[in-house]
């Protein structure tokens, strides 16, 4: 995917919009902070992922994902394949897009796609200082929180740190065995710090886990899921990954534990992606997997007799001289529907 940046003004110099840090920092992570640096600085210039990997480190195959989070912070908007800064107007007065989709005689036919709106949990206020002392002083459960928290993370908590700690165990209603579970849970992932804590404590809230039991069975999923990843970064022969975006943990699950693709199919899956794409794209792999599981494909010799069925191509926009570029890209993408977990 080429982008391009068309900052105007901004071409003269690097700067932040404000507001990067009024609406999109609390909810962004280094990766796509990294990205949105890299297109300011290089604004008015044609990047790709490639170059923004190389410049960076991130991954290529997260890189669409964080330019994806600032436009729907509002900080850019794309308009014409290009990317540019958001206006207000745009973002208030937005009407349903209108798309051209051909059908099977090549006539052109017109429908409105309502716009989507992310879902994205809202963090609660935590609580000032004042209000933690005293809790402190009157509430025997916190105070022993407090110090289970000190003891595991190996230092002493700032009044922020223990905040955040009231913050999940009254306001998202937290018991405190949960929360201990919670912060030993993400010292084991190597995230043992309060912010990581407080973040995984307001999904763990959102998703209704407020008892030992259902804790114990995210964090079974929680590893579950990242076994996933492991299994798929292997069979895409993906190295020095770091740590995969939410999205995609999502999809190894589902690939790995829901329809029990083996590695060998993901490695097809990834092949015919990057044939058809030249890069790696989780979305066009999962509209590829999602289609062979809508049609009973979970290995290779039914793969191989699907693909010389002669009815393949019907109705399908294929050639059948290319087995990889059956799949057409729109449609593999419309197929891309994965509920969060």
């Amino acid at each position: 995917m080429s982008m391009k940046i068309n900052l105007g003004a901004w071409n003269s110099i690097f700067a932040v919009p404000s507001s990067v840090v009024d609406e999109g920092l609390k909810f962004s992570d280094g990766v796509k902070l990294k990205v949105l640096l890299y297109l300011l600085r290089h604004s008015g210039e044609d990047v790709n992922e490639s170059d923004i990997s190389k410049a960076t480190g991130v991954n290529e195959t997260d890189i669409p994902e964080a330019v994806e989070y600032w436009v729907m912070k509002g900080i850019f908007c794309q308009n014409n394949g290009a990317f540019e800064p958001a206006q207000a107007e745009q973002q208030t007065t937005e009407q349903p897009a209108v798309k051209q989709v051909e059908s099977n005689n090549n006539a052109a036919l017109i429908e409105k796609e309502e716009p989507t709106v992310p879902h994205m949990f809202v963090r609660p206020q935590r609580p000032d200082y004042v209000y933690v002392a005293q809790q402190l002083a009157v509430d025997e459960e916190f105070k022993m929180l407090v110090n289970e928290a000190q003891t595991a993370l190996g230092k002493p908590l700032s009044n922020s740190d223990a905040s955040s700690l009231l913050l999940l165990k009254n306001t998202c209603g937290l018991p405190v065995e949960v929360i201990i579970m919670l912060i030993q849970y993400c010292i084991s992932i190597g995230k043992s710090n309060i912010r990581a804590i407080e973040t995984i404590g307001l999904r763990w809230s959102d998703a209704g886990v407020f008892s030992i039991e259902e804790a114990e069975n995210k964090i079974k999923q929680a590893h579950r899921a990242s076994q996933s990843f492991t299994i798929v970064a292997s069979a895409f022969g993906l190295k020095n990954t770091g740590s995969p975006t939410k999205k995609q943990v999502e999809y190894a699950d589902l690939w790995v534990n829901e329809w029990k693709f083996s590695p060998e199919m993901l490695r097809e899956a990834y092949e015919r992606c990057v044939d058809s794409k030249g890069s790696c794209d989780f979305r066009y792999i999962n509209g590829i997997l999602k289609r062979w599981n809508s049609s009973g494909i979970y290995n290779v010799d039914d793969l191989n007799k699907f693909d010389s069925r002669p009815d393949k191509y019907k109705n399908k926009g294929g050639n059948r001289n290319n087995a990889n570029t059956s799949y057409n890209i729109n449609d593999l993408q419309r197929l891309d529907t994965i509920d969060s977990i």
